[in-house]
């Protein structure tokens, strides 16, 4: 009998185990589905009015959700756009980075910025403290850092430090996807990234 209490009470322990497995897999989900929701406003909000104009009960409006849903997930606007991008574009081009395969990072940052160039046109827009392109600058040059760390062969060759290069690549970057989201439609994608790839393979002097 004591046997099969305790069998009994472990296989109920697992049971609970599972399902309690199972209920943080599903808010997890719930979540990121609510991140996401509130995210796809701001930006449908974003391509309509100005960033200074749109408020938290705008989005949450918008959202059909309640302000301290919003409060649940970001701080402020400033970190949902942050998020935006980290969520949209940053994070599989780190995949990528750390995968040895930093063309693809870059093909997927530039590709992902020309399918919702609307979109970041408005977000270079927003200037000033906690300005878009100041925002980029930060995380790009994380992203160019964790790339010449791994080949430090150009910092070596250019006695610069790995931070230099990096905000170098990174302001590069920023000026040629701000160009690329303001073009009028006259270049492709593929121009645009043709014509990256050249400038940051080729010395001024090769030009």
């Amino acid at each position: 009998m004591l046997i099969l209490e305790i069998y009994l009470n472990n296989y109920l322990a697992d049971l609970n185990e599972q399902a309690q497995e199972r209920l943080d897999t599903i808010m997890e989900q719930i979540k990121e589905l609510t991140k996401r929701l509130i995210a796809n406003s701001f930006k449908e909000l974003l391509l309509q009015n100005s960033f200074e104009k749109i408020t938290i009960k705008m989005i949450t409006d918008h959202a059909n959700v309640i302000r301290p849903t919003f409060y649940n997930h970001f701080h402020d606007k400033y970190e949902l756009l942050e998020w935006i991008f980290r969520d949209e574009v940053l994070d599989e081009a780190e995949i990528f980075e750390r995968e040895g395969k930093i063309e693809e990072g870059i093909y997927h940052i530039f590709s992902k910025f020309y399918e919702d160039r609307e979109f970041y046109r408005k977000a270079f827009e927003i200037t000033g403290q906690n300005g878009f392109a100041d925002t980029l600058s930060d995380m790009f040059t994380s992203f160019y850092k964790e790339a010449a760390s791994r080949n430090l062969k150009i910092v070596k060759e250019t006695k610069l430090s790995v931070d230099t290069v990096a905000r170098y690549y990174s302001s590069g970057l920023i000026t040629v996807l701000k160009m690329l989201v303001g073009d009028n439609g006259s270049e492709s994608l593929e121009d645009f990234l043709y014509g990256y790839r050249y400038l940051i393979s080729h010395a001024l002097y090769d030009i």
